[in-house]
């Protein structure tokens, strides 16, 4: 009788594929600084101490990778911060901690990991021809990992001012909904402004549009009849299932796309997805999508990025009286504590219950 065999989940030689390309990457990124001839910080040749930290860093970081056949193009945020992790608490080779904060990485190390990231990856994609992936770039503009150098660690949050969101929001909704998306835009076009339309709206991240589905979309128990009132989000491993209202503007504009996604026929239960067929949007094209409708708003192309849209969320809702306790639970924060940074920008007392 012949022994059973159990397949792998995924092949060795794909394993080692990717982590070798991942540290001939590295290698390709430092002869690159050396020989770039550049004075700025950022480019210039890297110091061999700096060489042997940073590829300690990215060759733990590329096994990570290996381990869950991660390439470049497929790391999101969330891999990232789970690798961070893992970091913190004895890396996925079994060495000591390094850098760290009883079980976390200090932000000080977890802000060079990510910046690490970035820059490598955009290096890739330089050289690729390709867009490059913001999955590193989106959490270094989080305030606990973008100010872990600042000499003020709990720094205000960037936001949209009241005439900003109010130009922003007359551009999101500019497509009256009579017109066939033939006419007035096409179907992308019109997606990729009820997605921002809902981080401004209703408080969602990035990931939270791309994952949204229809059966999250709310309508019964509104006030208005078919129009969407509140939206029903997954829990992750940033934040619990939850919540949130959605802003009557916002509302319109979501039951317009919802219009458009039905008269297109779009299969799949996704509310953004990426083709007619429903697959999924990924992250990379959602990011680029949705700056390039904050760029042809005319809003300023400087530090927050995307964020911008859900601290300015946050601010309306304090503004119009609603308690910090409502607030946070809508963002997702499993800490009241981070609404602080927000008290400090009203110029009035907030309702804390």
């Amino acid at each position: 009788m012949k022994a059973s065999m159990t397949l792998p989940l995924f092949d060795d030689a794909d394993i080692i594929s990717i982590e070798q390309r991942m540290r001939r990457l590295f290698d390709d990124w430092v002869i690159h600084r050396a020989e770039s001839g550049s004075r700025a910080r950022s480019e210039c040749a890297l110091r061999e101490a700096s060489i042997n930290v940073y590829q300690e860093m990215w060759h733990a970081f590329a096994a990570y990778c290996a381990v869950r056949s991660l390439d470049i193009g497929d790391i999101e945020s969330d891999d990232i911060q789970t690798f961070l992790v893992i970091r913190g608490s004895g890396d996925i080779n079994g060495r000591p901690r390094v850098s760290t904060r009883g079980d976390e990485l200090s932000p000080r190390y977890a802000w060079r990991m990510l910046t690490l990231i970035d820059r490598i990856t955009r290096f890739h994609a330089r050289r690729e021809g390709v867009a490059p992936n913001p999955a590193a770039s989106e959490l270094l503009q989080l305030p606990e990992y973008r100010y872990a150098n600042a000499s003020h660690s709990d720094p205000l949050p960037e936001y949209y001012s009241e005439a900003q969101a109010k130009r922003l929001i007359a551009y999101l909704t500019e497509f009256h909904p009579e017109l066939s998306p033939a006419v007035g835009a096409s179907w992308k076009q019109v997606r990729d402004r009820s997605a921002v339309a809902l981080m401004l709206g209703a408080g969602l991240t990035p990931g939270e549009v791309r994952a949204l589905s229809t059966g999250g979309v709310i309508i019964e128990g509104g006030r208005k009849s078919n129009l969407p009132w509140k939206l029903a989000l997954p829990g992750n491993g940033n934040s619990p299932a939850r919540e949130t209202p959605v802003a009557q503007w916002a509302a319109r504009q979501l039951a317009f796309w919802l219009s458009v996604r039905a008269r297109q026929n779009i299969a799949g239960d996704l509310v953004f997805p990426s083709t007619l067929g429903g697959r999924a949007w990924s992250h990379t094209a959602c990011y680029e999508a949705c700056k390039a409708v904050l760029a042809g708003a005319g809003m300023p192309d400087d530090s927050g990025g995307v964020f911008r849209l859900r601290h300015t969320f946050a601010l309306r809702q304090l503004s119009k009286g609603k308690s910090e306790n409502d607030v946070a639970r809508w963002l997702g924060l499993l800490d009241i504590n981070s609404m602080s940074r927000y008290r400090r920008l009203l110029p009035h007392p907030v309702n804390l219950a």
